[in-house]
């Protein structure tokens, strides 16, 4: 069994709309062959998550087949993509292990490999 932690970074402008789709695709994958796989959403990725848990969003519908994965959003990044509000609305869990950020550390302590998005 393979422990990945995928982390998106990116937003769903321009081509980080395909690498988030390709990083949810991943998971969803993983996820179905029975691997340990965590989803975080860091920096400006805090705001495509705000976005993909909307009800209207294309891409939704993935998000939500991998939502079981997501190990929640960076709390701070969330405040200063000012959608802090839409992450909390969405029930999405915030993360500020690491001086209010997002903690990778933590994810090599779980023995992770760390793919950025």
């Amino acid at each position: 069994m393979h422990k990945i932690a995928l982390v998106i970074y990116s937003t769903l402008e321009g081509s980080g709309n395909s690498a988030i789709y390709r990083a949810m695709m991943f998971a969803q994958e993983l996820r179905r062959a029975g691997d340990d796989v965590s989803v975080t959403f860091d920096g400006a990725g805090s705001k495509a998550a705000a976005e993909l848990a909307q009800p209207a969003h294309r891409m939704h519908g993935l998000f939500n087949d991998i939502r079981p994965a997501v190990r929640g959003v960076c709390s701070y990044c969330a405040k200063s993509y000012g959608v802090l509000d839409q992450i909390e609305a969405a029930g999405l869990p915030l993360l500020t292990d690491d001086r209010g950020h997002a903690s990778l550390r933590a994810l090599l302590d779980e023995g992770r490999q760390i793919i950025t998005v």
